[in-house]
């Protein structure tokens, strides 16, 4: 071997290994040890933030809130104490309020009954995320079982994956009383649910929380389809057919529920811009312009079949010279943007169309109000088409799905009208009402919080899309207002 340089010996006809010189290992060995020593400094900034959490708590539950609402049942002070504590993090950390909720859990138990565990954390030898499963799967356990637990979990910690350590601490809980299997069971299929997570390039994450025998049938059968499908021929693979012939069944099934109305389908709403819709779809692969839309259109069940039109009755098209080249992105509710030609497929055998007016200055719909309590229909859809998303300060539900709240409440001389009006999802609607979280809706359609702590927080309507002039050939594309 070469003086100053490490080579590893081969067999006969294996592939030649690159050398490499002590440097270049030691800086590598260098940079890792730095990583391992941030990692490590990052672990007791946690156990100090759970302090600071723990302090949050304490101080939150110290001011005794009660609900002073009187429209309907009212909540327990604990109730009320325990969603302004998880709303007022939430929102200030920009987290969902399950991760707040755990945050809070996590550092109750750290500066409490887990202190081994905390301590673990301070001196690196863990990571949050070990020292907030160890907790997590504490809550189902009796008060005199949680330190034979904390024993017999943290040494595996310091060894093992969170992955690995979520196992272990089940299993661990199992054996430490089987007894309650049953009932643990009953209580966590009470909580099963389904979820929605938005992802890129126009795809998302359907989560569905559900027991494990119901869901292991569901794939089983997605399978099964899946594989008869194969064997006929389908070109797809075998991935893609259990996705389809599940979706296929979830969009065109029935279900056989009491009381539930035959024949519902799925509403899809787009909003697909004007000058999209000019130009052939391009071919995939094929790059978009990136120029953005000039006005917004909503389609229910699908999209348009033709053209939009002006203020003026005048068709959205081309300036004089010419058309302009379709571009800009449409807009899937419950999701966000989404590809041109995904929108145009939508468009092509659309039945309807609805127009939405902007202000041709700052972008934002028109209002308009009505003398009644409940919004209309064309009311109600503008209000949605305003704001896309509940109007609580976290990202949550789409407005299709809210409720839609009057600001100034109907019997205090609210009026029923798009700048007395959003959309308010279940929960956060009832965080208005029972909390001591309170909102102002302003004439632009400006919305702003002010949290139990003091602190205020803005939400704005959602950006209507508007038409930015392209410059091609030296020559100036001007919108068509």
């Amino acid at each position: 071997m070469t003086r100053g340089s490490l080579t590893i010996d081969k067999p006969v006809g294996a592939p030649a290994l690159v050398s490499v010189g002590p440097s270049k290992r030691q800086r590598f060995a260098a940079a890792v040890s730095a990583v391992v020593s941030q990692h490590k400094a990052i672990a007791a900034t946690y156990a100090v933030l759970t302090e600071l959490v723990e302090e949050a708590r304490l101080a939150g539950t110290a001011l005794h809130t009660t609900d002073s609402f009187t429209g309907g049942p009212q909540w327990s002070s604990d109730m009320v104490v325990e969603r302004q504590l998880i709303t007022e993090l939430a929102v200030a950390l920009h987290q969902s309020e399950n991760d707040a909720r755990r945050l809070l859990h996590t550092s109750e138990g750290l500066t409490g009954p887990f202190a081994a565990t905390r301590a673990a954390l301070e001196a690196g030898a863990i990571s949050y995320r070990h020292a907030e499963k160890i907790v997590q799967h504490s809550t189902a356990l009796a008060p005199s079982c949680v330190a034979d637990y904390e024993r017999a979990i943290l040494p595996r910690a310091r060894t093992v994956t969170v992955q690995r350590l979520d196992r272990l601490a089940r299993a661990a809980v199992e054996e430490a009383q089987p007894t309650t299997a049953v009932q643990r069971h009953l209580d966590a299929a009470a909580r099963r649910r389904l979820d929605i997570d938005p992802a890129s390039d126009g795809m998302t994450y359907l989560t569905h929380y559900l027991p494990a025998v119901e869901a292991v049938a569901i794939y089983n059968r997605a399978h099964e389809l899946a594989r008869s499908a194969k064997n006929n021929g389908d070109p797809r693979t075998i991935a893609q057919l259990r996705v389809d012939t599940l979706s296929d069944l979830l969009l065109n099934g029935e279900t056989s529920f009491d009381g539930v109305t035959r024949g519902i389908r799925a509403r899809i709403h787009v909003t697909v811009p004007a000058l999209t819709l000019l130009d052939p779809p391009p071919a995939p692969g094929a790059a978009s312009p990136p120029a953005p839309p000039t006005a917004r259109s909503s389609r229910r069940d699908s999209t348009a079949n033709g053209l939009d039109h002006g203020p003026c009755g005048s068709p959205i098209g081309s300036p004089q010279g010419g058309r302009a080249p379709a571009s800009g992105f449409a807009h899937l509710e419950g999701y966000g943007p989404i590809d041109r030609l995904t929108a145009l497929r939508l468009t092509r055998d659309a039945p309807s169309v609805t127009r939405v007016l902007t202000d041709p200055i700052t972008g934002c719909a028109l209002a308009y109000g009505r003398a009644r309590y409940r919004p209309p229909a064309d009311l109600d859809e503008l209000i949605r088409l305003t704001y896309a998303e509940c109007t609580f300060p976290l990202s949550c539900e789409s407005s299709a799905t809210s409720d839609l709240d009057h600001t100034v409440a109907w019997s205090d001389g609210g009026h029923t009208e798009l700048r007395n009006i959003s959309p308010l999802c279940s929960r956060h609607h009832e965080v208005k009402h029972h909390t001591e979280w309170s909102v102002e809706q302003a004439a632009d359609g400006t919305i702003t919080w002010t949290s139990p702590a003091g602190f205020e927080y803005i939400v704005e309507p959602t950006p209507l899309p508007q038409h930015v002039p392209r410059f091609e050939d030296g020559a100036a594309m001007h919108p068509p207002f």
